[in-house]
C-alpha cells in the first residue's frame, strides 16, 4: 500500500484513476458486486416498505378522530397500502395558528410530493389553488354524478373544479369533525394512482352496521 502511495504522488489526478483503474478494476467491480449482493439479502430480509397514502387535515379533527379515520380505512377497505391521516389542529383554519415545527412539517411534506389529499378551510384551498397547486377533482371522481347530487363544489373562480364540501362525502358522515372543510388533491402528489381508489371508497355508502 505505501508503494502504491508512493507511485500516485508522482501521478496527475486522471493518471492515478487510470492506474487505479487498470491494475485492481477486478477488486473495485467485486467490491460493488459484493455491496449489492448485501443490500439485495438485507432488502429480503428485512422485506420492502408499505406503501402508505396520506391525508393531511388543517382543521379542528382531534388525533384521536383522524387516527379512528385511518384505522377504519385501512381494517375495512385496503389491502394494497395503508392510509395515514396526519392532523394538524388550526382554530383559525389558516396556517397562522398552527405550531411552527408543524407547517415546516407540512411544507417539507408538500415539496417532497408525499401528501396526496388535503382536507382545509375554504381561505386555505383557495391559497393552494391560487399557486397553482391542486388537481381538478373531475381526475379522480365523477363530476357529473358529484353535480346530480348537489354537492358543494369549489371552482375559486376558474372553469375546473378543485375541491368537495366534506359534508357531501358520504364517508365523512360518521365524522362530523371533518365537515365544513374541503377535499382537495396536489398537483404534485405521487400517488395519483391510488387517490382514484381511495376517493371511490370515500364516495361509497358505509356499510350499515
Amino acid at each position: 500500500m505505501k508503494k502504491l502511495w508512493e507511485t500516485l504522488k508522482t501521478m496527475s489526478f486522471k493518471e492515478a484513476v487510470d492506474y487505479i483503474w487498470e491494475y485492481y478494476k477486478l477488486h473495485i467491480i467485486g467490491t460493488i458486486l459484493g455491496v449489492a449482493f448485501l443490500w439485495s439479502i438485507l432488502g429480503t430480509v428485512f422485506g420492502e416498505k408499505e406503501e402508505t397514502f396520506q391525508i393531511t387535515v388543517l382543521g379542528q379533527v382531534p388525533y384521536d378522530t383522524a387516527e379512528a379515520f385511518s384505522t377504519d380505512l385501512n381494517d375495512h377497505y385496503l389491502n394494497d397500502f395503508r392510509v395515514i391521516t396526519d392532523s394538524m389542529i388550526t382554530e383559525s383554519g389558516s396556517l397562522e395558528d398552527v405550531d411552527y415545527a408543524q407547517v415546516q412539517k407540512f411544507w417539507a411534506n408538500m415539496g417532497a410530493n408525499m401528501i396526496d389529499v388535503i382536507i382545509a378551510s375554504e381561505s386555505l384551498a383557495d391559497q393552494f389553488q391560487g399557486e397553482q397547486g391542486l388537481m381538478p377533482v373531475d381526475q379522480y371522481v365523477d363530476l357529473p354524478s358529484l353535480e346530480e347530487q348537489e354537492a358543494t363544489l369549489y371552482r375559486f373562480g376558474t372553469e375546473d373544479v378543485y375541491g368537495i364540501a366534506t359534508e357531501d362525502i358520504p364517508m365523512f358522515e360518521a365524522y362530523p369533525a371533518f365537515h365544513d372543510l374541503i377535499i382537495m388533491f396536489p398537483v404534485n402528489s405521487e400517488n395519483h394512482e391510488r387517490t382514484e381508489e381511495v376517493m371511490d371508497i370515500l364516495m361509497s355508502e358505509p356499510p350499515s352496521e
